[in-house]
């Protein structure tokens, strides 16, 4: 009667732990998925940015799985209510599978470029090394006078000739 009652109780925690860890694999793959999902909706949206190319798209991470191990507390030459019975037990292990399949691969674009913009007539950029203060003014071959000038902006002090005559 006593190892009866012993079986039937290890049967139910059995059951019990299975149903626990059947339950842990399903919250934990239910993670990791949502978890891709959103950094693979990420990363498609820097694709079609043109941030990134479709190069390299994330992988699905493995998927959790039941996997199962012999107690080492029993089995031949243990001493206990089980005798030389082995007890396995279930318990949350990483699978070789994908937790989900892959999202489609976004088409890559390609970087938006900005069309160039005509310098005026008027302006142009201070030249690489220019050290001269603002005020300055200088006469081309041409007969015409520039005049260095400064500008605030939002970035900083912007410098440029601007032609007087």
């Amino acid at each position: 009667m006593k190892e009866e009652v012993t079986n039937n109780l290890l049967d139910a925690a059995q059951a019990n732990t299975l149903a626990a860890v059947q339950q842990q694999v399903k919250d934990w793959n239910n993670v990791v998925k949502s978890n891709y999902l959103t950094a693979f909706d990420n990363w498609s949206q820097s694709v079609l940015a043109g941030r990134a190319d479709n190069s390299n798209p994330p992988q699905p991470p493995k998927g959790y799985v039941i996997g199962h191990f012999t107690d080492p507390t029993t089995g031949p030459g243990s001493v206990g209510p089980y005798g030389d019975t082995p007890i396995i037990w279930p318990y949350p292990a990483q699978g070789n599978d994908p937790v989900c399949p892959m999202p489609p691969v976004p088409p890559s674009l390609k970087p938006y470029t900005p069309p160039v913009i005509p310098e005026p007539d008027n302006v142009r950029n201070v030249p690489v090394g220019d050290t001269m203060p603002v005020g300055y003014r200088i006469k081309t071959a041409d007969g015409s006078v520039w005049q260095k000038q400064a500008s605030p902006t939002p970035f900083g002090v912007e410098y440029y000739y601007t032609r007087l005559s």
